[in-house]
C-alpha cells in the first residue's frame, strides 16, 4: 500500500487553508462589506481551495489525500453555502472518477451522505464541533472501507494507524479553520458594536453642543424679558430688537443642523463655467456694494462638463464666497478659479483677508466650532458633508492677516 508523507499532508493542508486565510484578513480589516460581496469572496475562496488542492497538491497515487479536499466542503456547509458545497462536492467526485475510477460510486455515497448529515445537523441545531466530528467519523468510515475495497490483502497495522492520523489531523484542521472564522466573525462584530457606539457618542456630542448652541440666545431672549418695562418703550423696542436676533439665531442653527443630518446628492452632468458663473453673479452684487473686488477667472471657451448635484455645490460655493467676505475687514479682494486635472477638478474660492490660526484650520471642519459672534459653527461642516457626498474633498490652508484659500476638490471623468 502506498503511505503518505508528511510532505503530502503538509503541502495540501496549506493549499486548502492559505485562500480562506487571505478571505478571512479580507473581511476582518475591510471597513464595510455587504453580505452579497461577502458570500461571493466566501465562495471564490472555497474554489480557489479546491483548485489548488487539485492542481498542486495531489503528491501521491494514494485517494487518501483527498481527505483534505473534504475541508472547503465542510467548511461551506458550516457557512450554509449548500449550493456552493454541492458544487464542490461535485467537482471532487468527477476528478475522482478520472484519477480513481473504481471509487466513484464509493465517493457519491459519501457526499451524499456528508448533505443528509447536514440536513439532520441543521434540522436537530448540532453544534459546530459535533457536525465535524460526525463528518470526521464518517470519512474514517468511508476512507476505512476505501482500503478493504481497493487492497484488502495488502492491509497492515501500519495502515490503519495512518488512517487514524490522518481522520485525527483532518478534524483537527477543519475544526481550526471554523474557529478561525468564530474569532474574525466575533472581530466584526465588535468592530460594528466599536462603529455604533462611535455614532452614538458622535450624535450625543452633537446634540449636546446643539442644546449648548441654543441655549445661550434663549437665555438672553429670557434676561430682556425680565428687563422689559412697558413705560419705557425705547429701551422696550431695543431690547425686542435684541430677541429677534437671537431667536432668528437660533432658528438658523437648528435648521442648518437638520439640513446636516439629511444630506443627499442627486448627481447630473454639471457645466463648470454656468455653476461658476452662477455663483459669481448671485454673489457680486454683495461684495460690490462693500468695497470687496470679487474675480471670477472663468475657462473662456473650455466646455468642462463633471458628475455632481448643481444645487447642492452652489450652496457650498455660497457658503465659501460668505466665509471669506466676512473675513475681510476693510477693501479686499475675493477670487474664484478653477483647475482641470486628469482625475478630479478643483474649485478654487481664495481671498486675503484675516486668515486664520492653526488651531482654527485643524477645528474648521468640526460641528458648532467657529471663531464668529453670531456664527452657527455648521456651515463648513455641512459644506464638507456635501463635497464628501461626491466623493471629493474640501481643503483648506491660511495663513493669519494673509488670507484663505479653500478647494472643493471632486472627481473628474
Amino acid at each position: 500500500m502506498i503511505s503518505i508523507t508528511v510532505e503530502d499532508i503538509i503541502l495540501n493542508i496549506i493549499l486548502i487553508i492559505f485562500p480562506l486565510l487571505v478571505y478571512l484578513v479580507l473581511v476582518c480589516y475591510k471597513e464595510e462589506i455587504s453580505k452579497s460581496y461577502n458570500n461571493f469572496l466566501l465562495n471564490i475562496a472555497l474554489f480557489t481551495s479546491l483548485y489548488l488542492c487539485l492542481r498542486f497538491g495531489i503528491t501521491s497515487n494514494s485517494s487518501k489525500i483527498l481527505l483534505f479536499c473534504n475541508i472547503p466542503i465542510v467548511i461551506a456547509y458550516m457557512k450554509k453555502r449548500t449550493s456552493s458545497a454541492i458544487v464542490l462536492s461535485i467537482i471532487n467526485i468527477v476528478y475522482c472518477y478520472f484519477m480513481f475510477n473504481e471509487l466513484c460510486l464509493i465517493t457519491i455515497i459519501k457526499y451524499t451522505s456528508y448533505l443528509i448529515l447536514y440536513m439532520c445537523a441543521n434540522k436537530r441545531r448540532l453544534s459546530t464541533s459535533g457536525f465535524i466530528l460526525s463528518i470526521a467519523v464518517l470519512q474514517g468510515f468511508f476512507l476505512s472501507f476505501e482500503y478493504f475495497f481497493r487492497e484488502v490483502t495488502t492491509v497492515s497495522i501500519n495502515d490503519f494507524i495512518e488512517l487514524i492520523l490522518l481522520v485525527f489531523i483532518y478534524y483537527f484542521v477543519t475544526f481550526s479553520v471554523v474557529y478561525i472564522f468564530k474569532v474574525i466573525e466575533k472581530v466584526q462584530s465588535l468592530n460594528t458594536s466599536i462603529k455604533l457606539l462611535e455614532k452614538d457618542k458622535t450624535i450625543k456630542d452633537a446634540l449636546f453642543k446643539l442644546t449648548h448652541e441654543i441655549k445661550n440666545p434663549l437665555a438672553v431672549c429670557k434676561g430682556y424679558l425680565e428687563m422689559i418695562d412697558l413705560e419705557q418703550k425705547d429701551k422696550t423696542i431695543k431690547y425686542i430688537s435684541i430677541m429677534k436676533q437671537e431667536i432668528n439665531r437660533s432658528l438658523n442653527i437648528m435648521s442648518d443642523f437638520l439640513e446636516l443630518n439629511k444630506i443627499k446628492v442627486v448627481k447630473e452632468q454639471i457645466d463648470l463655467n454656468l455653476i461658476l458663473e452662477d455663483v459669481y453673479d448671485c454673489f457680486k452684487i454683495i461684495t460690490k456694494s462693500h468695497n470687496v473686488k470679487l474675480i471670477y477667472k472663468d475657462r473662456e471657451d473650455e466646455e468642462i462638463y463633471f458628475m455632481g448635484d448643481y444645487e447642492r455645490l452652489k450652496q457650498v460655493m455660497i457658503n465659501l464666497l460668505k466665509n471669506s467676505y466676512e473675513s475681510i475687514n476693510n477693501q479686499g479682494k475675493i477670487e474664484i478659479s478653477s483647475n482641470i486635472y486628469k482625475n478630479h477638478i478643483d474649485i478654487i474660492v481664495e481671498d486675503n483677508g484675516t486668515g486664520m490660526s492653526e488651531e482654527t484650520l485643524e477645528r474648521i471642519k468640526e460641528m458648532f466650532y467657529t471663531t464668529k459672534p453670531t456664527g452657527s459653527g455648521l456651515g463648513v461642516a455641512l459644506s464638507n458633508e456635501i463635497v464628501k457626498a461626491h466623493n471629493g474633498e474640501l481643503i483648506y490652508s491660511s495663513e493669519l492677516n494673509k488670507g484663505t484659500k479653500a478647494t472643493i476638490r471632486l472627481p473628474y471623468q
